[in-house]
């Protein structure tokens, strides 16, 4: 079976871990792309309409912010995770994102968001040397004063000490509490190799087009 999966590169280290038991090329798009939807909507698009002589391509993508919506299906089975954003892949599965929530305020990180070139960090930074401390550090608090903690996931990233000191200064930054919890690798596994079940998945046939009803 030829498969091609696209997938955020939030995800790059953790996707990349899973040994694929098919053919498969993966395809990764800068995670800048979803500060703005409309142009992910463009980019995979794009890829979709090159995407032609595979047995299945795969985006590793939730709804995000709309991104997925009307995309059409090349001349292969298009799937796509029934998920709104990459949170519930990196958890494990959606029933275990659905138990985080009963937290309100919760602002998930794990090691992939770190390799942005606009974290909460640098930005925050920016901000300093635009404004001052006094004047960022009023900014950085309205933006993100509806949180209540941060939770970092443990993914098994290389990098992963790194990160863990970077989410407990962002915690810190913004005067948050500060937790963790392990990821799992399930879903990882089903979005690389199957089953891409009709209850984790959007499967769509050849030609047809991804509906944003889908993913409720």
């Amino acid at each position: 079976m030829n498969i091609k999966l696209v997938a955020c590169e939030v995800m790059k280290e953790e996707l990349l871990s899973v040994t694929a038991m098919h053919n498969t090329e993966i395809h990764f798009i800068p995670m800048g792309f979803h500060l703005y939807p409309e142009k992910l909507h463009k980019e995979l698009e794009e890829i979709l309409s090159k995407s032609s002589g595979y047995d299945r391509v795969v985006l590793s993508f939730g709804l995000c912010g709309g991104a997925a919506k009307n995309l059409k299906a090349p001349g292969s089975i298009l799937t796509i995770p029934r998920i709104h954003d990459c949170i519930p892949i990196l958890l494990g599965s959606s029933e275990i994102f659905k138990e985080q929530q009963l937290e309100k305020g919760t602002f998930y990180l794990s090691c992939g968001w770190f390799k942005s070139d606009k974290t909460i960090l640098s930005e925050h930074k920016r901000l300093v040397d635009k404004y001052g401390r006094a004047r960022a550090e009023k900014v950085t608090a309205k933006l993100y004063n509806s949180y209540r903690r941060i939770l970092f996931i443990n993914t098994g990233h290389p990098d992963e000490k790194i990160c863990y000191e970077k989410s407990q200064e962002t915690a810190r930054l913004l005067d948050l509490k500060f937790h963790t919890t392990q990821g799992r690798r399930e879903y990882l596994e089903k979005i690389i190799n199957g089953p891409w079940d009709d209850w984790d998945f959007i499967n769509v046939e050849p030609d047809g087009i991804i509906l944003e009803d889908d993913f409720f």
